[in-house]
Parts: structure tokens; C-alpha cells; sequence
């Protein structure tokens, strides 16, 4: 009997084989030491670089059809640098049957970099006297300088006079972490700023703004001539950085050489400010007082630079383009490589069809890890951090007639980001387009799904939310926002076109905001979620058509919801942009009067107001105060037309949970909040947050809880 089991398990093993021979039937190979005139059929003969594989494609289907099965690159372990953009069009497409692959081979580690290292060997100590007079006393003996024109390096400034990201500048990256580029004060958690005294002069879009500042600091700076100070100089939800003209000591004044269109000092409290707006100083040798620390004179263009010990890789990132660049192309998937220290993003897909991005790691990018736009294609358990905007910024699908795009962003785990750009750089971007995009540039998002995502430790939005049609669940959402204002874990904003949105079952905690469509933004189904933490909640801002059903809320203290009718104060039913918004999607034609038939009378219907709001079924655990914040007349709270509350129960007790204290918030089957809320359905806690899959393996260990946060403030609303 041994026998014959033997001769079957070896058949059957050779079939394995053959099928996975036949499953892709031309590898292509590439390797770090390979060599480009080589023809990438086997590791030996490994091409040196994934263009030379890509090219050596584009040959293949020169002369016919792809091979049954498609193509796999494999490329081996290690570094591969990029001077210019990978780019991939409509000839590099792959087909349903016959799809082309680049992937880690074996799960090699793939490192792909958009910049150069450099040898310590390549500075040295600085020498000169007025230099080191004006360095800080610590850091004298331990900083090294070198020409940048000696280094070979681009991207070396000055900054713009106004900016919000990076600047444009190089950064630094040691033995793979991101390197801080000096500062005053050091930023080591979210306290770490100054404050303005007062305003002097406001100033506007021409003449830049006067301010007093506090400490003894900016009479270090009278030498340098390029002080970039940033600052959240007016609202909590702008932070641009503003070159200054004078620093005059005698008056504890700085004057900038650039005005902003409002002006600086709080808006709210005019025109000396509030003494709070934070800001920093950016980039000056005279604040390099601990290891790792750098920056570049713009006047000498020299870079100085203390090394964090004497022996690591030092890489400086130099591509400001896309690390790779899609467009047009189908039917390709990246899977399983990394992609690091570039200026640019990691990759740009525009009008991609079926392209899947999974497994994939980008990290130490200047600004998003992924764009994309197109159908079909989607981002698949990758891990995105250390990146200077968002995530993921993703759009498809047809507004007008509302077709989706079949676009996804799943279980992918998404954390310290905005490190550089923080205002409205989003984990996950969905049509939405960056910071008060207004329209200026047409994004679609229809028809997206966003689900099983592990979002935490952020200085702004989780999620920014636009488009039709979406859906956003099974998220776990933590740490962000407290760094800002007028923030939301999902945030939306001046749009009465956002329609069919479902937010369910995502657990958002210990974060500022839970659901906050802002001024207007409209059209959330918010069921099943469970909100915990002193500032979470939902937040309605006068818009219209929200449902708010079957949710958790546990706090020490209410409210858990709010709602405003802002929209008559500020003109919404005729702001030009919300009128526009409605104005081309024809509302009172098929297919947007089938689908959303609230649209067709909307306009003569008071849109300014939060109509058709419920607040349904819901579970509140709080001890105190209550739980709505209704910021209206008492007419029109009492008004059912605009908020409707039923079927809610508040409770001090644990309503059933099984473990609450250690933030296991599922629900026992016999929990007393099924007896007290008939028809409350029970919430799939244990199917929130990242999810083990093909391309995810395990699972993160926890990661970012202590976080240090501001205390005292309990506001959730936008």
C-alpha cells in the first residue's frame, strides 16, 4: 500500500509543479548585480534593472500576443535606485488572462529608492570661526558641513517664501529613519511649539503680518538671512510656513516678507490673537543642537549635518517625480516591494484598470505613498508610514452618471503620516483632493470601498471623504487629530452632492472627531460604529440627510452627538460652490433623480439647513451631562423634520460588553441593550481593523497607544 501512495503523492506533485509552471509562463529576472545586456530568463542571467524587464515586455508583445498565463518579474533582494520615474502606459498592459507581475522574489526584501547615499567621508568638521560662533554651544566639535555642489546634490532651495509641505528641499534618511531637519523647539511630541505674545500687525494678501514673540530664542537668528518660521498663525487648520523679513530684538518683534490673504493672529479674537497660535522655526544651523539634526544655508549653499554615530548608511532623497508612474496601463500588479526616500510619491497610477498594489511597504516619501485613479484597481495590505502627506489618495468612477469605479483600499495599515504636509493630508483620501480643494481641481469618487484598515497617529483627518456611492467599514481609527482643528476621523466638507456614503462598523477611538461632515457636507449613513474616548462623537454641520443608527458611543461625558443649523448664518442656499455642485449632476433627471430622488426638490427645501437628520437606535454610555449638543433655536429642535432622535438608550453601566477595560467592546448574546433598544443588531467588533490575508501574513503588534496628547479639551465637533 506504501508504494502506490507514493507513486500518487509523486504525480501529484509533479502535476503542482507544472500547473505553477503553467500558472505564469515567462519569468523575467531581476537582480542587483545583474546585468542589463543579459536576457532575464534565469538568476544567472538577471537583468540589473525592472525598466530593462518592463522593456524586455513591451518586446514580447511587439511580436505577438502575451503568453497564456502572463508574466512575472522577479526581482531578488536588495537596493535599486532610481534617478527617474519607472513609467508604465498603455504598453505595458497586461490582460485578464495574461496579467504582468513585478514582485519580491520569495519575499526578498526589495528596497527601491529615489535617492543617493552619501559617505560621511564626503563632510567635514566645520573650521570656520563665525560658523562656529553661531552654532549651538552642544553641537560645536560633533557638526560637519559639506559644499552641496560638491555632493552632487538637486533640491537643495531655498524654500518658497510661503509653503505647506516640505518645501521642496532634500531630506536626510539614517540606517532607513527619516532624520529631523533642525528645529526650534526640538519637536518631540505635540507640545513642542511657541506661542505667539500677540499680533502687531495683522497684515494681509500683500503686506506680511508683525508679530511679538515670547523668548529670548530669535536674537540668535539676526545673522542668518533665511529664517523660515510655521505656524498655525491664524486658524488651527492651516499651518504655512512664511519667510521672515526682520527680527528686531529691542521690540521682541519678527516681521514676515510674505502676507496671507487673512492675516495673522487668531481670527476670533482680533486683532492681537489669543497669545495660543503655535509656531516653529525651520531649517537653521543655529538650531542644530542634538544628533541627527540638519540643515542647509540657502546664502552658502552648504549642508551642515551632526551624525547620529560614526558609522551608518546615510541616503539623501533626490527624485521629485513618482516613483513609479501609471498611465493608461491594465491588468499589472506590484506586489511585495518597498518603496523609500524620494521626493515625490511612491506610486501614481491615472487611469488604471484592474492595477493592484498589495503588499507593498512605502515609507520615507516627501509626499503619498499611493494615487490612484481609474477602476478596478485598488491598494491591498501594504504599510504606509513616515510619509510627508497622506497615504492613499484614491478616485474613480463617473459622477454624473454615477457608475463605479470598483476601486478598493483594503486592510492596509496606515500610521504616521502628515509629517510634513499635516493639514488635510489624509490616511485615506477619497475624492476629496487635499487641502480645500473646492472644486479647483474635478475628482470623482464613486462606487470605492474602504474597509479593514488600521489608521492611528496622525496630526489631522483619518479619512477625507467626498463622492457617491462609498463605503468605509471595518476600520480601526486611533491618535489623530490633535493637532489641529475643525477635524473628524471621517471628515467631509461643502458638498450636498455626497451621496450614499456608508460609514459602518469601524471602531474609532482615543482620537479628536468620529463622523464630521463639515459646513454643509451632506449624505452619511453612519450604522453599526463604535466610538469611544472623551473627544469622538458625530458632528453635523448643517448638512443635510445624515442617519445616524444602531451605534456605540462610550464616554465619561456627554454630548456623543451635535448639530447646527450654521448653513442660514454663513448664505449656504446661495453659496456659489454648493449651488454649482448640484447644478451638474442635473438632479432632476435619471440617474441621479432615481438613485438619490431627494435631490430634485432639495434646493427649494432650506438645504442651508441640517434637514432629515436621525439619530436612531442608538447606544450611549456616559455618566454625565447630556447627550446632544443641538447648537439651534428651540423651534428647530423641536422640529422632526431636522432632527429626529427615537429608540435611544443612555446608560452609566456596562450594557453586556465582554471585556470593555481591556477595549473589547463586542456584545454578550444575552446583553441587557438588546432587551432595551428592540431591533438593535449586534456589531461585528472581531471583524474590525487589519486582517491576516495572502499578502499580510500576521499582524502588527499594538502600536502607537502612548502617544502624547494634549489633555482638557473635550471638543468633537467641527
Amino acid at each position: 500500500m506504501n508504494k502506490p501512495k507514493c507513486h500518487l503523492f509523486c504525480v501529484a506533485a509533479v502535476v503542482a509543479t507544472l500547473a505553477l509552471q503553467n500558472l505564469f509562463a515567462v519569468e523575467l529576472f531581476v537582480a542587483p548585480d545583474g546585468d542589463d545586456a543579459h536576457d532575464g530568463k534565469s538568476i544567472p542571467a538577471a537583468f540589473a534593472t525592472i525598466a530593462r524587464a518592463r522593456d524586455e515586455i513591451r518586446k514580447m508583445k511587439s511580436g505577438g500576443e502575451l503568453p497564456k498565463g502572463g508574466v512575472t518579474v522577479e526581482i531578488l533582494g536588495g537596493k535599486y535606485s532610481l534617478e527617474n520615474s519607472l513609467e508604465f502606459s498603455s504598453a505595458d498592459s497586461g490582460t485578464k488572462a495574461s496579467p504582468i507581475v513585478y514582485r519580491a522574489y520569495q519575499n526578498h526584501p526589495v528596497e527601491i529608492l529615489g535617492g543617493r547615499v552619501l559617505k560621511l567621508s564626503e563632510f567635514a568638521p566645520v573650521t570656520d570661526e563665525k560658523i562656529l560662533s553661531r552654532l549651538d554651544p552642544a553641537a560645536r566639535g560633533k557638526v560637519v558641513c559639506a559644499p552641496i555642489a560638491k555632493l552632487g546634490l538637486k533640491h537643495a532651495g531655498p524654500f518658497p517664501a510661503l509653503f505647506s509641505d516640505s518645501g521642496g528641499i532634500f531630506e536626510l534618511f539614517w540606517n532607513g529613519k527619516r532624520l529631523p531637519l533642525s528645529r526650534w523647539p526640538n519637536a518631540t511630541d505635540p507640545k513642542d511649539w511657541t506661542t505667539m505674545k500677540k499680533a502687531v500687525v495683522n497684515g494681509d494678501v500683500k503686506n506680511g503680518g508683525t508679530f511679538e514673540y515670547r523668548d529670548e530664542r530669535p536674537s540668535r537668528w539676526l545673522e542668518n538671512h533665511s529664517v523660515w518660521l510655521k505656524g498655525q498663525w491664524r486658524v488651527p487648520w492651516e499651518d504655512p510656513a512664511m519667510r521672515v523679513a526682520t527680527i528686531d530684538p529691542n521690540t521682541h518683534t519678527i516681521t514676515f516678507a510674505v502676507g496671507l490673504a487673512s492675516g495673522i493672529g487668531n481670527k476670533y479674537t482680533r486683532p492681537l490673537g489669543n497669545g495660543k497660535e503655535p509656531w516653529c522655526a525651520l531649517n537653521l544651523m543655529e538650531e542644530i543642537d542634538r544628533p541627527g539634526e540638519w540643515a542647509i544655508d540657502f546664502d552658502s549653499q552648504t549642508l551642515f549635518f551632526w551624525p547620529p554615530s560614526a558609522d551608518g548608511e546615510l541616503i539623501v532623497s533626490q527624485l521629485d517625480q513618482p516613483m513609479i508612474s501609471i498611465n493608461g496601463a491594465a491588468n499589472l500588479k506590484f506586489i511585495g516591494l518597498t518603496f523609500e526616500a524620494a521626493l515625490g510619491d511612491g506610486i501614481n497610477a491615472v487611469n488604471a484598470d484592474s492595477v493592484l498594489i498589495a503588499g507593498c511597504t512605502f515609507r520615507n516619501l516627501a509626499r503619498r505613498g499611493v494615487v490612484l485613479s481609474g477602476s478596478h484597481s485598488g491598494v491591498q495590505s501594504c504599510d504606509i508610514y513616515d510619509v510627508g502627506e497622506g497615504c492613499i489618495m484614491i478616485s474613480g468612477g463617473d459622477k454624473a452618471t454615477l457608475t463605479p469605479s470598483g476601486n478598493f483600499v483594503v486592510n492596509n495599515h496606515l500610521h504616521h503620516y502628515a509629517v510634513l504636509k499635516a493639514m488635510y493630508s489624509a490616511a485615506v483620501d477619497v475624492g476629496y483632493g487635499g487641502q480645500n480643494n473646492a472644486g479647483k481641481v474635478p475628482i470623482t469618487a464613486v462606487g470605492i470601498r474602504v474597509a479593514n484598515n488600521l489608521i492611528h497617529d496622525a496630526p489631522r483627518d483619518a479619512v477625507l471623504v467626498s463622492g457617491q456611492d462609498n463605503v468605509f467599514e471595518y476600520n480601526e481609527i486611533f491618535n489623530c487629530g490633535f493637532q489641529s482643528g475643525d477635524v473628524g476621523a471621517f471628515y467631509s466638507w461643502l458638498d450636498w452632492t455626497i451621496r450614499g456614503v456608508i460609514i459602518r462598523y469601524n471602531y474609532i477611538h482615543d482620537t479628536v472627531g468620529g463622523v464630521n461632515p463639515d459646513d454643509g457636507a451632506s449624505g452619511n449613513l453612519v450604522y453599526g460604529n463604535i466610538f469611544a474616548g472623551d473627544r469622538t462623537g458625530v458632528w453635523i454641520a448643517s448638512g443635510p440627510d445624515h442617519k445616524i443608527i444602531n451605534n456605540i458611543f462610550v464616554k465619561e461625558e456627554g454630548p456623543v452627538f451635535g448639530m447646527d443649523d450654521r448653513g442660514t448664518a454663513r448664505g449656504y442656499a446661495t453659496n456659489s460652490h454648493l449651488l454649482k455642485g448640484v447644478a451638474e449632476i442635473k438632479p432632476t433627471q435619471p440617474p441621479w433623480s432615481e438613485r438619490f430622488p431627494e435631490m430634485a426638490t432639495l434646493l427649494a427645501n432650506h438645504p442651508e439647513l441640517p434637514v432629515r437628520t436621525v439619530f436612531e437606535r442608538n447606544l450611549i454610555i456616559m455618566k454625565t451631562n447630556q447627550p446632544f449638543a443641538l447648537k439651534m433655536s428651540k423651534e428647530r429642535q423641536a422640529d422632526t423634520n431636522l432632527f429626529l432622535a427615537k429608540d435611544n438608550w443612555v446608560t452609566a453601566n456596562d450594557p453586556g460588553f465582554v471585556d470593555a477595560a481591556k477595549g473589547n467592546f463586542s456584545l454578550k448574546p444575552n446583553a441587557v441593550v438588546f432587551k432595551k433598544i428592540p431591533g438593535f443588531e449586534k456589531i461585528p467588533f472581531e471583524k474590525m481593523g487589519l486582517q491576516t490575508d495572502e499578502y499580510r501574513r500576521s499582524l502588527p503588534a499594538a502600536a502607537g497607544h502612548q502617544m502624547q496628547r494634549p489633555s482638557g479639551d473635550k471638543n468633537f465637533g467641527t
